[in-house]
């Protein structure tokens, strides 16, 4: 079973995510950024585009996004911070 972590995915409106999973791909500001886990602690920015995170069942889930936000991932947990989504 692959290792799984924390995630919480959090707009202006309401909380979008909650759970765990084994992958996340971010529109970072620099490009698209991957995060598995036991993640280094990294804080990024976010741009538009498309979030997709993996659970242990092998559901894939694109989160389409259209505005700026914030990735933080630090022991074993990440949070996304959006304006909108």
């Amino acid at each position: 079973m692959e290792k799984q972590f924390k995630l919480e995915i959090l707009s202006q409106e309401s909380k979008i995510f909650e759970g765990d999973v084994v992958s996340l791909v971010v529109p970072a500001k620099l490009g698209f950024l991957g995060v598995l886990a036991n993640h280094a602690p990294l804080i990024c920015s976010l741009t538009s585009g498309k979030i997709v995170l993996r659970e242990s069942s092998g559901k894939s889930t694109p989160i389409a996004v259209n505005s700026n936000g914030f990735l933080r991932v630090f022991n074993n947990q990440a949070t996304i911070l959006l304006g909108s989504a």
